[in-house]
Parts: C-alpha cells; sequence; structure tokens
C-alpha cells in the first residue's frame, strides 16, 4: 500500500511540474507575443507618422526649414527693396568729397583746339557748348551741398568758425556769379536760341469720296497746311555761335580759375575749422 501511494503520489508531482512548466511556457509565450505586438504596433505607429508627413503634415524639420526660408525671403526682400534702403542709408556729401569731386570736375573740362572752333560747323561749336553746360550744372549742384557738410547750430560754433563760414560763402557765391554771368549766356544762345512756329508749306489734296456719297465729290479740294520750328533770327544765332568761337578760350579760363580758387578756399576753411578746434580744446574756462 505504502508503495502504491509513493507512487501515485510521485505521479501527481510530476504532473504538477508539468502544468508547473505549462503555465510558464505559456506565459513566457504570451509575454513574447505581446512585446511583438507592441513593437508592431510601434512600428506601425511610425510608418503612419512618417506617411503623414510624407502626405502633407508638417514635420519640424520641415517647419524649421519653411520658418528659416520664410525669414530668409523676406530680409532678402527688405534688401531689394532700393527705395527704402537707399534712402535710409543715404549719407550727405562731405566738404572732403566735395573737393575731391571738385578735381574730377575739372579734369573734365573740354579743352579748346589750337585753331579753334570753327563757327560755321555747327555740330563741333555745339558739343563743345554742351559738354561745358553739363560740367557747369554739375558744379552749381556740387555747391549746394556745401552748406550741408558745414552746418553746426549756432551755439555749437565759435564766432571765429562763424567768420570762417561767412568767407567760404561769399568766395563760393562770387564765384558762381562769374560763372553765371560770363559764360552761362554765351553757352544759353547757343545752345536754345529763340524758335518760333511757322507755316512752311501748304498742299492741296482731293476731298476722298465716300462709300455712301454723302459727303465729297469729285472736284472738291481741301488745303493741308504744314509747321515746323525755325530759329527767329538766324543771323543772331551766327552771331552768338561765332561769339562763343572767340571766346572759348577766355570761357574756359575762367571757369577753371573759379573752380580752382573754389577748391583753395574749401581748402583754407578745413585748415581753419582744425586751428579752431585745435585753439578750443587748449582753452581753459
Amino acid at each position: 500500500m505504502s508503495t502504491t501511494n509513493e507512487k501515485k503520489r510521485k505521479a501527481g508531482d510530476s504532473d504538477v511540474a508539468e502544468a508547473t512548466n505549462t503555465n510558464t511556457n505559456s506565459n513566457s509565450n504570451s509575454n513574447s507575443n505581446g512585446k511583438s505586438k507592441k513593437k508592431k504596433s510601434e512600428l506601425k505607429s511610425t510608418s503612419t507618422i512618417s506617411s503623414s508627413n510624407d502626405t502633407g503634415a508638417p514635420s519640424s524639420d520641415n517647419v524649421n526649414a519653411n520658418g528659416n526660408g520664410n525669414a530668409n525671403g523676406n530680409s532678402s526682400n527688405g534688401n531689394g527693396d532700393g527705395n527704402v534702403n537707399d534712402n535710409a542709408s543715404f549719407k550727405p556729401l562731405t566738404l572732403k568729397q566735395i573737393r575731391t569731386k571738385i578735381d574730377v570736375l575739372r579734369d573734365r573740362v573740354p579743352i579748346v583746339p589750337a585753331e579753334g572752333i570753327d563757327p560755321s560747323d555747327t555740330d563741333a561749336v555745339r558739343e563743345w557748348a554742351s559738354t561745358l553746360q553739363a560740367i557747369i550744372e554739375e558744379f552749381n549742384l556740387l555747391l549746394c551741398c556745401v552748406s550741408a557738410s558745414t552746418y553746426k547750430w549756432g551755439s555749437d560754433r565759435s564766432g571765429a568758425a562763424d567768420q570762417n563760414l561767412g568767407m567760404l560763402s561769399s568766395e563760393l557765391g562770387n564765384a558762381q556769379d562769374q560763372i553765371t554771368t560770363s559764360i552761362t549766356p554765351r553757352l544759353t544762345n547757343v545752345l536754345a536760341p529763340v524758335v518760333e512756329l511757322v507755316r512752311y508749306a501748304t498742299v492741296v489734296e482731293p476731298v476722298p469720296v465716300q462709300e455712301n456719297g454723302s459727303n465729297g465729290s469729285s472736284g472738291q479740294n481741301k488745303k493741308v497746311h504744314q509747321f515746323r520750328t525755325q530759329e527767329n533770327d538766324p543771323a543772331f544765332v551766327h552771331l552768338c555761335r561765332t561769339i562763343l568761337c572767340r571766346n572759348a578760350g577766355m570761357m574756359r579760363c575762367v571757369f577753371l580759375t573759379n573752380v580752382i580758387k573754389v577748391g583753395k578756399c574749401i581748402d583754407d576753411y578745413l585748415k581753419a575749422t582744425k586751428k579752431d578746434s585745435s585753439n578750443n580744446r587748449n582753452f581753459a574756462y
């Protein structure tokens, strides 16, 4: 009996062990299956996110790229707007820059041939006069910038500085007056002579007959007057060309003399301003 009971007990223990092993295997299998399913679900979610990004949903990289692209685009548009940036960054010419530009203008003054300019050569006379006229216009515009380059409020300028500025303004005005009085009228008489509108021809044309025959018929004519502009006084224009050609050398001399004088005045003003500022620094109140 004892032997039989021991055999039954062993058999029961083996069954329990088998059942335990079975449960353990099933649990391990279920855990492994759960992990595999979890990995599959993660892969599916990852693929879903990537596919949504491919179909148009903005990713973080795309957002950054778009943000940088928009910022760069706006900045490029801002730089491309030349009117705003150029006006905002504009700086007036300094007195030294004006001085340099005056020297450049002096080198551009047209020369007078050794044999002079032929008054009968209208094209040559007008070319020489128009070149000098353009240089005079630019010279006057440069002198208009001197006032802005020397501006200071009254309390920021000493008495000597006021005196120096007054002398500079007087000399610049004197130079412009001489050029305007001695050179500009002679150039204007050649470049812009007085003209008038005149009738130079009358053409008789037949009146066209319309298809319905209501207006016009054979034998009716109309007069067409043709007009053009011509010099009011050709003799006076020829005289102005002759005077210009005869005095071209002296006109060039007057202009260059005043240009050189203006340059020297600017140099003297800069020296006087530097001396005045050094005296103010050394003066003890």
